[in-house]
């Protein structure tokens, strides 16, 4: 569905920084991250996470650090956004709360672009037990607000830079040369009049496993 939750407790039994959690699930996918210190009782009625995570499907991941004490949220979350570069007077926003308001930071190729207002609610229970108090439109005109913002933030990116061209691909015995003048497989240097031995080896294991494709027979 597009959000990931990592919970405080299951950190701790992990023995992993909040930085290390974070960073083994970020990609280069747009991401919506934030780190609450409210205990929650349901995954999938967190919001506004869960409606955007379903709104946003395929578009953009949700990472969502939940239960984390206030004392833990800003020793542990300060290490965590250093990493992601964001800007130190930026950082207190996203680990210290005013009022209701809860900041997330969205994220391209793990690099910060923005800060966006959140909130941190359950889902009202849909039963006659429960009168309607009011608070559910409250809330979903909340999540459309965060939602418009996300969605144009999403159009004003710019396309995803083309990947590097792969290297040129070495002939047996060639040698692979560093800024440095040196061999990367062999580590001989520019003045080597010997075959490097590194790109010989690669090229005799391609040539076995195109050998072994070959001898394939489809009936």
């Amino acid at each position: 569905m597009g959000l990931t939750v990592i919970n405080w407790n299951a950190a701790r039994r992990l023995r992993k920084s909040l930085r290390e959690l974070v960073l083994a699930e970020l990609t280069d996918r747009p991401t919506l991250l934030a780190i609450v210190s409210e205990m929650y009782t349901q995954e999938h009625h967190l919001r506004p996470f869960m409606p955007l995570a379903e709104r946003f499907a395929g578009r953009m991941e949700i990472l969502l650090c939940a239960e984390w004490p206030q004392e833990a949220r800003e020793k542990d979350g300060e290490p965590m956004l250093a990493a992601l570069g964001l800007a130190p007077e930026a950082r207190p926003r996203l680990l210290r709360d005013e009022g209701d308001v809860r900041v997330g930071v969205v994220l391209r190729a793990k690099q910060p672009v923005a800060l966006i207002g959140l909130y941190f609610a359950e889902r009202a229970p849909t039963s006659p037990l429960y009168a309607d108090d009011g608070r559910e439109a409250l809330f979903a005109a909340r999540e459309e607000r965060v939602a418009l913002e996300l969605s144009q933030l999403l159009t004003r990116l710019p396309a995803q830079p083309p990947p590097p061209a792969p290297a040129p691909l070495l002939k047996a015995g060639e040698h692979d040369f560093n800024r440095g003048g040196v061999c990367r497989l062999c580590a001989d240097g520019p003045m080597s009049r010997r075959p490097c031995p590194g790109t010989q080896s690669l090229a005799r294991a391609e040539e076995k496993a195109r050998d072994r494709f070959e001898l394939i027979e489809l009936e």
